[in-house]
């Protein structure tokens, strides 16, 4: 047995130093992400920004970049407001140092939950070091990038430390702490309840509504309620990231893409029956949920350590990083002094959830059927308890429940957009393409791809890719289709650009010391609006103008005749439109107090396009300008955005994430009245 532990010890050891001198040390000399996400959220809390543009995928970009971080893709989806506290005091300093200390404190961290759960467990702390390096992939995932899940072990440690020690109102307390900063504890409130353990729900509860009201203090209600009605209930429903990315480990993502399509995610699932996706997903979790919470193991740290894996199960959106969380549940199973082949059995099953996945086996989803058989295996002591009678009623409430649902989610599915529009463009793999601007039969848009953010011209049937060194936002058309206009970030500022595709030359028309944003173009293009800290200018022959609006200005759009510019006015959730003259004056209001944004005037003039953002998802809207009547064009649990005349002011191109990622949309096309 010695010489076990001495072997166990030195393999321990190297792999410790191996990942110290590998993934630890890349992440130490490099910001990669996800750690900018954290940090930039952070910089820009301490600049009072406004919450819900953290979750504008461009505008985070963009802000990235000011931050520091270059040729990075990110964004703040899906974390929390709260996420980024932890964060703020290393808000000051430069991303890569603030990277360093951030990983100075991860290795603290996972420090400290291997000593408390040697302390817990009484397994010896070579075996618990042991477990950790099992979740090897976990672990190097978290070193290179910097990410959240090292803190939130210790949390997870602590918690259990306190609720097995009696101090259940503290253990609770941590998991609503841990809930407000990345949501994954939600379903302990449940168990609290069912177990009737009554301090430690008060403790959670307690933690949830004090960083709540922490979040409400620092954002304000309007832009915590838009967390809640948007990205909160885009996670509940699974669609918070690419939701057909089987990397992500879940069932559900296993489950969509089985029989969801989607022209360009998944063009081809195995059935093509999206109810039965809604009743699967919703079966899937109510019935894990329900035997985890009806099922009781006598021995309370088995128990607690299965309800932890269940976590896990039920997630909708798991990555790799996530699994380092998996062993807490499995040191404290162990520690029951399990019968030795069972034991064995469990440590092998862990190992297998902690292996990466590989991109010829990610599309069977092996991690998600592995998670189920962990919590079947785990928690078969506690189901063989389980009486028929409550068995069968569980699975009648589960039924129900799901097929309730999964009618209600089929019926808002066929009222989305996608359902009606047609695709404006067939791009095969594509994650993202928004901001289309037309000019005859010419198309130009943005679009995620070569980890950046570039354009793609797109002239007919044909589609050529404009990659510039930076991220290319926001382009702009004239009439006559040349040059494309468009928003350059990079090396910390943003400038306006003109690309003569024709001559193959750019060149800056604005530079960085303004660092300008959505640039718009008049239809003769003798005029270039755009936006620099909130405040409207103009340019034209070199010489720049600044309109006499209030500092709170965006998305710039000319009207046909190129004499007035409609644009939006007021911070993000109470946003109105209003035109102005381009030679100045007092402006005129086009729109009903509210949050409305994103003008685009028909080129007939008759026409304004814009989208409205009500109770979480955003709609294009179509308003006669002479008569003030208006009525939707999009529809559906999702956002609708960017949209664009054709030149027959009779159809528009808009943006939609309607069956997509929150935020990750397709450009689709709807005739207009």
């Amino acid at each position: 047995m010695r010489r076990t532990q001495i072997a166990l010890a030195l393999a321990c050891t190297i792999a410790s130093l191996w990942l110290l001198l590998t993934s630890f040390r890349r992440g130490w000399t490099r910001v990669e992400t996800d750690f900018p996400n954290y940090y930039t959220a952070a910089v820009l809390t301490t600049h009072r920004q406004p919450l819900r543009q953290f979750y504008e995928w461009t505008w985070f970009q963009r802000q990235m970049i000011y931050a520091g971080t270059e040729h990075q893709l990110g964004s703040y989806i899906p974390h929390t407001p709260l996420t980024m506290l932890p964060l703020l005091p290393l808000a000051a300093l430069p991303a890569q140092r603030a990277k360093q200390v951030w990983l100075i404190f991860g290795l603290l961290s996972l420090a400290a939950s291997i000593w408390i759960l040697a302390r817990l467990t009484r397994l010896h702390p070579v075996a618990v070091i042991a477990l950790a390096i099992l979740s090897w992939a976990a672990l190097r995932e978290n070193f290179v990038t910097g990410q959240y899940y090292l803190f939130l072990l210790l949390l997870f440690t602590l918690a259990v430390r306190w609720l097995l020690g009696g101090r259940p109102v503290a253990g609770g307390f941590l998991l609503g702490v841990a809930f407000a900063l990345k949501l994954y504890t939600a379903p302990f409130a449940l168990y609290f309840a069912i177990r009737r353990q009554w301090r430690a729900l008060a403790g959670m509860l307690a933690a949830v509504g004090l960083l709540i009201g922490l979040a409400i203090a620092i954002f304000g209600f309007s832009d915590v309620g838009y967390f809640a009605a948007t990205v909160f209930a885009r996670a509940v429903d699974a669609t918070i990231n690419d939701p057909y990315n089987t990397a992500w480990s879940s069932m559900a993502a296993f489950l969509r893409r089985s029989f969801v399509p989607e022209a360009e995610s998944n063009p081809h699932p195995l059935l093509a029956v999206p109810a039965a996706f809604f009743f699967l997903r919703d079966f899937y979790v109510f019935s894990i949920l329900g035997l985890a919470l009806l099922a009781r193991d006598p021995d309370q740290r088995h128990d607690l350590g299965w309800f932890l894996i269940v976590l896990l199960a039920v997630s909708p959106l798991p990555a790799q990083y996530h699994f380092i969380l998996l062993l807490v549940p499995v040191a404290l199973i162990l520690a029951g002094g399990a019968y030795a082949p069972w034991a064995t059995g469990l440590i092998v099953l862990y190992a297998l959830v902690e292996l990466p996945v590989f991109h010829w086996d990610e599309e069977f989803s092996p991690r998600a059927w592995l998670l189920l058989a962990l919590f079947f295996y785990v928690g078969w002591r506690a189901l063989r308890t389980l009486r028929p009678r409550a068995a069968l009623v569980l699975l009648i409430f589960v039924v129900t429940v799901s097929a309730v649902r999964a009618w209600r989610s089929s019926a808002a599915y066929q009222q989305e957009s996608t359902r009606v529009a047609a695709r404006a463009i067939a791009d095969p793999d594509n994650i993202y393409s928004s901001s289309p601007a037309i000019a005859g039969g010419r198309m130009l848009y943005e679009k995620i791809d070569q980890e950046r953010y570039l354009l793609v011209d797109s002239r007919g049937s044909t589609r050529r890719e404009l990659a510039f060194n930076g991220e290319a936002f926001h382009p702009a058309l004239p009439q006559s289709g040349e040059p494309i206009y468009f928003e350059l970030a990079a090396g910390g500022h943003s400038r306006i650009c003109a690309f003569d595709s024709e001559k193959n030359t750019l060149a800056t028309i604005v530079g960085p010391e303004l660092d300008p944003t959505e640039p718009a173009i008049s239809p003769d293009g003798s005029t270039l609006a755009f936006v620099s800290r909130g405040a409207l200018y103009l340019e034209r022959g070199g010489q720049l103008t600044r309109l006499p609006l209030p500092d709170a200005i965006s998305d710039p759009a000319f009207f046909p005749d190129g004499r007035r510019v409609a644009f939006a006015e007021g911070r993000p959730g109470h946003r109105v439109l209003r035109s102005a003259s381009v030679t100045g004056g007092q402006p005129d209001t086009l729109t009903v107090p509210g949050d409305s944004f994103a003008p685009a005037i028909s080129p007939d003039g008759r026409w304004l396009a814009y989208v409205a953002s009500g109770t979480g998802q955003r709609q294009v809207w179509i308003m006669d300008l002479a008569s003030g009547s208006r009525h939707p064009l999009s529809a559906g649990r999702c956002q609708n955005d960017s949209p664009a005349w054709r030149g027959d002011s009779r159809s528009v191109v808009f943006a939609s994430d309607c069956d997509r990622g929150l935020g990750l949309p397709t450009l689709l096309v709807l005739p207009a009245p």
